[in-house]
């Protein structure tokens, strides 16, 4: 994670993902299935993430991660603009019992980066 005195304009894909550990391959997927990580490529093709894209990389992996979010109900939990949405409704948190989700969820995310490779 970026400290207040290291902050750059831009982090490359490769440094927000050892940030957030996971591989560039799932960044990339987020990318596809989150409209707000849109991050802008350099002229060589690198992708360049902002410090706002940074937290919200860092905000999804808590989600999905942390909290078992579906990729759905992090869809839920932001705006297109990547603004948190507070609403208690729109809490999707995978129960114990759901784990059919969950295992969507990592199909899912195992075929894109099968794909990838």
């Amino acid at each position: 994670m970026p400290s207040s005195s290291t902050d750059k304009i831009f982090y490359k894909i490769g440094e927000v993902a050892e940030a957030a550990g996971v591989k560039t391959s799932v960044l990339r997927f987020w990318e596809s299935e989150f409209s707000f990580l849109k991050p802008v490529k350099s002229s060589t093709g690198q992708r360049l993430y902002t410090k706002n894209e940074f937290d919200l990389v860092m905000q999804v992996r808590q989600l999905l991660y942390n909290e078992k979010y579906t990729i759905e109900g992090v869809k839920k939990r932001f705006n297109s603009r990547g603004k948190m949405i507070e609403s208690a409704t729109t809490f999707c948190v995978v129960q114990s019992n759901d784990n059919v989700e969950l295992l969507k969820m990592v199909r899912d995310e195992l075929r894109v980066i099968r794909n990838l490779l």
